[in-house]
Order: structure tokens, then sequence, then C-alpha cells
């Protein structure tokens, strides 16, 4: 993963993984419904620190046994307004923007690599203070299978069906 501290506060990430996927908002008991959301996974301990000390919200998980080590991540919002986030899905050399009704399907597919741009949010509620993450924008390759890219649609509509 590689992270740049750009202007504005904007955390500009190469080749990042996100974890806990939540881009349709669907409600459970970690995610109120509607709320879109997911984690970007965080191994390096410096990059870590970079991040806390230009105020961002990196958290541990920690290990549930054992044979598992924490690991850090940034949860990060998306939400949707006239600005964006920009959304683009690469599958197979063919690349959707991607919007509020067709986001979701990111949480049920493979992902080959993530880019990301995160603005800041900095709040104030009651004496409190904190940096909310938010997606700008985001390239998703997604990882295709061998057989899908064998078969892959050549722009032939001649379905026998």
């Amino acid at each position: 993963m590689n992270v740049t501290f750009a202007p504005r506060g904007i955390l500009q990430i190469d080749d990042a993984t996100i974890i806990f996927k939540n881009f349709e908002g669907h409600g459970d008991k970690f995610n109120r419904e509607g709320d879109r959301n997911f984690s970007l996974r965080i191994d390096d301990p410096k990059t870590a620190d970079a991040m806390v000390k230009k105020g961002w919200n990196v958290r541990i998980k920690p290990a549930r046994d054992e044979d598992e080590d924490p690991f850090m991540r940034l949860p990060v919002k998306v939400k949707f307004t006239d600005y964006g986030p920009n959304v683009y899905l690469n599958s197979l050399g063919n690349v959707t923007k991607l919007d509020e009704e067709s986001i979701g399907c990111l949480d049920n597919i493979e992902i080959e690599s993530v880019s990301m741009d995160i603005r800041p949010y900095d709040w104030e509620v009651n004496g409190r203070t904190g940096r909310t993450a938010y997606l700008q924008s985001m390239e998703v390759i997604q990882r295709i299978d061998r057989f899908s890219a064998r078969y892959k649609d050549n722009g032939n509509d001649d379905t026998p069906f």
C-alpha cells in the first residue's frame, strides 16, 4: 500500500486492501441500515502512526485467537452527494462508473486491486472532536477467474436463446 498525504488533508492510496465491505448499506449488528462503509486495512505500523499524527481515526482490530495477529484499519464512510464519490469498476477491461444504485456490487466481487482518495471531515460535538474519513474517489479492478476471462463476451450478439 502506498499512501500520499495530499493537499487539503486528502489521502491518496494506491494498492490498498479493503475489508468489512458494506457498499450496499445493509443493516446488521455492526452497521445501521443505509450506512455505506468499508475499512482500509493498514499493515505497516509506520504508515498507521503517520496517519494518526495527521488526525486520522486509525483503529486496532484485536486478534480473535492466538493464531491471528491484530491489525490496524481506517473506517471509511461512503456517502453519495452532488460531489461524488466517483467510483469506477474495471472488469475485464470494461470500465463502469458506479452510482448509488450499483455500488453494492462491490460487496460480492473479488477485488484484484484498489486505488482511492479519502477526504477528511473534521467535526466537533459537545466539546469532543474527531475526524471522519469519507470516500472521494476510487478505482476497483475486479479479479476475474480464468474461465470468465476465457469466455469473455467478444461483442457477439448472436445468442442462440
